[in-house]
C-alpha cells in the first residue's frame, strides 16, 4: 500500500461542490416558486367559491375541484423540487 501524498488527495473537487450547491439552490428556488403559484391558485379558488356560494343559479363545483386540485398539485411539485423527495 502506498502512502498518501498530496497528489492523491481524498478531498472532493471544489468545482463539483460549487456546481452541486448551485444546482440545489436553483431547485430550491424553483420549488418555492411552484409552491407560491399553488397557493395563489388555491386562493383564487377560495375567492371564486366565496363569491358564488350565495348565488342559487350558478354551480361552483368546477372551480372548487379543478382549481383546488391544480393548486394542490403545484404545491406538491414545489415540495418535491425544494426538498428533493
Amino acid at each position: 500500500m502506498e502512502p498518501n501524498t498530496s497528489s492523491q488527495s481524498n478531498a472532493p473537487n471544489d468545482s463539483n461542490v460549487d456546481a452541486t450547491k448551485e444546482k440545489n439552490l436553483r431547485l430550491f428556488q424553483r420549488g418555492l416558486t411552484w409552491m407560491a403559484v399553488g397557493v395563489g391558485i388555491m386562493g383564487l379558488s377560495f375567492m371564486i367559491q366565496f363569491l358564488l356560494f350565495q348565488s342559487d343559479d350558478r354551480s361552483f363545483i368546477v372551480p372548487m375541484y379543478v382549481l383546488t386540485t391544480l393548486g394542490a398539485l403545484c404545491v406538491m411539485k414545489g415540495l418535491v423540487d425544494a426538498f428533493g423527495f
